[in-house]
């Protein structure tokens, strides 16, 4: 089979299968949207044009999604005054003094 027909049989299967593909998340979208879901969207291939073309923007992404996973440490009572006080937990900036 020579490469030509190969290709072209390629190309009308692309052809073919894109609008069945484009359908189908139209009305994936429409039924999460009617659930009250918010659809997602990948971000896989922005991620990887970030990784080739910007590595200083995919190391950012990464530190960043690390961050999320990562939680704030809790106060612990040899914190200081202020701190804990009762069941709030208050962050004290320097800005404002308490009386």
């Amino acid at each position: 089979m020579p490469i030509g027909q190969v290709m072209m049989t390629g190309f009308i299967a692309v052809l073919f299968a894109l609008p069945v593909y484009f359908l189908w998340f139209a009305f994936d979208s429409y039924r999460r949207r009617r659930r009250g879901e918010t659809p997602t969207h990948s971000g896989g291939g922005v991620a990887a044009i970030d990784m080739i073309f910007q590595p200083t923007a995919e190391d950012a992404r990464v530190v960043w999604e690390a961050e999320q996973i990562t939680p704030a440490p809790a106060p612990t009572p040899g914190d200081g005054p202020g701190v804990i006080d009762g069941n709030r937990i208050v962050i004290e900036t320097g800005l404002r003094h308490r009386p």
